[in-house]
């Protein structure tokens, strides 16, 4: 008896299977990059890095910032945003964008982690699509900039 055929013997039967949920893939753990600057920025996932958006970001800083995403798969074997300041030093996070934000802070993103003061800044997408976005990053950067 294959699959399909069992299914309808239950169903005439009126019985419910049963299906194990696959588990809910935790987005609070990170992909880090490389680099040992001192400025972490996180986006979505690993081919934002190389838009032409953060391109501009970078030279904007002045500085070669670390990039890190969220792992897709997971895995507790890389380091939540937390354990990432306090192992590399981090000082300053860009979190790109609010969604991303509440995913790795679980909720509630705090002005200080450890040793890093974090900010939230539109994400990468809304950067290139949107020039008032930009110009309220560019503004906001400028406003804080002895972290650069």
């Amino acid at each position: 008896m294959n699959e399909t055929q069992r299914q309808a013997y239950l169903d005439a039967m009126d019985i419910s299977v049963w299906v194990r949920k696959p588990a809910t893939i935790r987005r609070d753990h990170l992909l880090i990059g490389p680099g040992s600057g001192s400025m972490l920025l996180v986006c979505r996932e690993a081919g934002e890095r190389a838009l032409p958006v953060a391109a501009d970001i970078c030279r904007y800083l002045g500085v070669a910032p670390v990039w890190a995403w969220p792992d897709p798969e997971g895995s507790p074997e890389h380091p939540t945003l937390e354990k990432a300041i306090d192992q590399f030093l981090y000082t300053w996070v860009l979190l790109m964008g609010q969604s991303l934000a509440a995913e790795i802070c679980k909720g509630r993103v705090p002005d200080v982690m450890g040793s890093a003061s974090i900010v939230v800044v539109p994400g990468l997408d809304e950067l290139s699509q949107t020039p008032a976005a930009k110009k309220k990053l560019w503004r906001h950067i400028s406003k804080h900039h002895d972290f650069v």
